[in-house]
């Protein structure tokens, strides 16, 4: 798999000592399951499980980006020694990486999806 823009998905392969990072979209791991490491040629089969797993989460990062709109009224509210602190949602979007780990093989994955990031620019 490349490294092209329609590559939302990306792993570090977990052969030891190659820690290089695979690239691939949902839709073409859909159509062939099979990721190899271009490193080291290490292949990475995914099953029907993963894959609906994937789809899924990509669908809840579209429907909070498709929120964008209403996310300047929503606060995450953290309680520290009894004082609540508000971070506007709309501004964690901006800030955090967007990961999944899932236990492959008795090794944790952290699958991240490299989306843009919400405009800051916006009122906050």
């Amino acid at each position: 798999m490349g490294t092209g823009k329609n590559n939302n998905l990306e792993f570090k392969c977990i052969n030891n000592g190659c820690d290089e990072f695979l690239c691939l979209s949902i839709r073409d791991i859909e159509k062939d399951p099979t990721v190899t490491c271009r490193n080291c040629g290490k292949s990475y089969t995914f099953n029907e499980e993963f894959i609906v797993k994937m789809k899924k989460f990509e669908k809840l990062i579209l429907a909070v980006r498709e929120a964008e709109d209403i996310l300047g009224d929503t606060n995450v509210a953290i309680n520290i020694k009894n004082n609540e602190i508000k971070v506007p949602y709309r501004l964690l979007l901006t800030r955090l990486n967007t990961h999944i780990t899932l236990n492959i093989g008795n090794k944790a994955i952290s699958f991240r999806f490299r989306i843009e990031p919400l405009n800051e620019q916006k009122s906050l």
